[in-house]
């Protein structure tokens, strides 16, 4: 009797642990190819908002710089959470999204600085002022770039084109 106590014990913590859920894999792929989807879908924001800067130079008010502002920091915003929640298998897909989410959050307060630098000339702050904190806020974007870069190396992407 012991015995098939035994096999029905056995039998049952079997079909327990196939059918318990499996736990989710760590993949340096799937981080990588999240990482490339958000690259091609971020692009044409980035296009977006690199016109609206080159355009502000010339134009009088600030609104289409305003508005590719606020989109670029929507997809980085979404870039961001879906980075963060990938998982990585290897110390080198750790260090890389760790380098990406650095680099995202510098952009996302370039964004900022670039939002509060526009509402302060949209309060009457001369355009001269403006620029001048726009050229702060540039520098978090080249700190972003760089972060960005290292991490697309160590992960061995390619940015696409």
């Amino acid at each position: 009797m012991s015995r098939r106590i035994l096999v029905i014990a056995s039998i049952l913590v079997s079909s327990l642990a196939a059918a318990a859920p499996s736990s989710a894999v760590a993949s340096d792929a799937t981080l990588k190819a999240e990482i490339k989807k958000n690259l091609v879908s971020i692009s044409p924001a980035l296009t977006e908002f690199q016109n609206a800067v080159d355009g502000f130079k010339k134009a009088r008010t600030a609104t289409r710089l305003e508005k590719a502002t606020a989109r670029l920091r929507v997809k980085i915003t979404t870039y961001k959470r879906r980075v963060k929640t990938r998982a990585s298998s290897t110390a080198s897909g750790a260090k890389g999204k760790k380098l990406l989410l650095s680099g995202l959050g510098q952009f996302d307060a370039g964004l900022r600085q670039y939002k509060s630098a526009l509402d302060k000339l949209d309060a009457g702050a001369s355009k001269a002022t403006t620029l001048a904190r726009l050229r702060t806020a540039d520098r978090r974007f080249a700190t972003a770039a760089k972060f960005e870069d290292e991490a697309l190396a160590v992960l061995s992407l390619e940015r696409p084109d």
